[in-house]
């Protein structure tokens, strides 16, 4: 499954995407995730939240199965 990746304003997260549950998001680093079982409004609240750094570590992190790529 392909997913487009749209850039973000944050000092640790590059580019983030989202499609069917799937979260993906790659990092300053280099470094790229996928976050499964993501609900689109958890998502929403990523996009629009102040600090994705802090929302990603507050509420995505430790909460969906993740898989580095």
């Amino acid at each position: 499954m392909t997913i487009s990746m749209n850039s973000v304003q944050s000092t640790s997260i590059s580019e983030v995407g989202y499609r069917r549950r799937t979260l993906k998001v790659q990092f300053n680093t280099g470094r790229t995730y996928e976050f499964r079982k993501v609900p689109r409004a958890t998502y929403d609240r990523f996009l629009n939240s102040d600090s994705k750094g802090r929302f990603f570590n507050e509420e995505i992190r430790a909460t969906f199965p993740e898989k580095e790529l």
